[in-house]
């Protein structure tokens, strides 16, 4: 399953449990809870240290291990402590007088303890130790692995597929473009990413349901709004039936609305064909992106 160009870690795919993890530049762990490493190695043998912690385990090709300990001090909290000793307050560049002070420049670090080949010396992570809500956003922040680069490709044995992650990151991000819409004086237009039609038609794929179900929920917790559902076409074709078929296409998302209990003041429809164009109609990847469901607020 190695490879080192799209799975260095020689990550199952088809285990959904891989699909939200994601390998940071620096590790980020919230301070007086408890952490769980697991650890292994992929060639020979190596040694996971923290000399700060006083944490060292072996790791072992094809031998899974782990081990449980919790930081105490944050980053900031340890560098103030350094802060006290005389060493720690030169300058961490020494040919530079200006540059920030050792204490100042300090990081928790993990390193590799085993002399393990030509590689050794650049087996180093910064480790920082923060808050829980830090950690909390820094974890936010970082993004999956398999989305941004298994996703969709040939290696991916769920192309095609909607998966959970994908549906629960889409529902904060569309609550998101929602309530920006609502708190702001232009009529922002909200594109309704997970929308899809049957080639040709009007009828909502099963996949639909999950944005529609959440656009529901926005407008229903939001009793004075009204909105604008607009259907949009690429240019291919004639002009007449992408017009016909996008209108037909705004009245299905308006009727799969309604059954989820929407009220029919809160929802007009309407098809604009491909008289909107986002993008360049002269190339797939252009068309694709005018093809395309639309919501905007008209009244709040």
């Amino acid at each position: 399953l190695i490879n080192t160009a799209t799975n260095p870690l020689g990550q199952d795919w088809t285990d959904e449990k891989n699909l939200d993890d994601f390998m940071p530049s620096k590790i980020v762990l919230p301070v007086d809870q408890k952490v769980r490493v697991r650890i292994t190695a992929k060639d020979v043998l190596h040694n996971f240290y923290l000399p700060h912690f006083r944490v060292k385990m072996d790791a072992v090709p094809g031998l899974p291990t782990y081990f449980i300990f919790t930081p105490i001090k944050t980053t900031q909290e340890y560098r103030e402590e350094l802060r006290k000793y005389p060493e720690w307050q030169v300058p961490a560049d020494p040919t530079d007088p200006d540059s920030k002070q050792r204490w100042e420049e300090f990081n928790y670090e993990l390193a590799c303890a085993e002399l393990c080949g030509k590689g050794h010396y650049s087996m180093k992570r910064i480790v920082e130790i923060v808050d829980r809500g830090t950690y909390e956003d820094w974890l936010k922040s970082q993004n999956s692995f398999y989305l941004g680069n298994i996703r969709n490709t040939d290696a991916d044995p769920y192309k095609g597929d909607l998966l959970k992650i994908e549906i629960d990151e889409r529902k904060v991000e569309l609550k998101s473009e929602f309530m920006s819409a609502l708190e702001s004086d232009d009529a922002e237009v909200i594109r309704l990413k997970h929308v899809f039609f049957e080639t040709g038609k009007s009828n909502l794929q099963e996949i639909s349901e999950y944005e529609l179900d959440n656009v529901a929920a926005l407008i229903g917790e939001n009793e004075n709004v009204k909105v604008e559902l607009s259907g949009h076409t690429d240019s291919t074709g004639d002009d007449d039936l992408n017009m016909a078929l996008s209108e037909a296409r705004a009245k299905a998302v308006r009727n799969y609305l309604l059954e989820k209990g929407v009220s029919s003041a809160s929802i007009i429809a309407k098809g604009y064909g491909e008289t909107a164009p986002i993008d360049s109609n002269e190339t797939p990847e252009g068309r694709q992106n005018n093809r395309r469901t639309e919501l905007k607020i008209l009244a709040k």
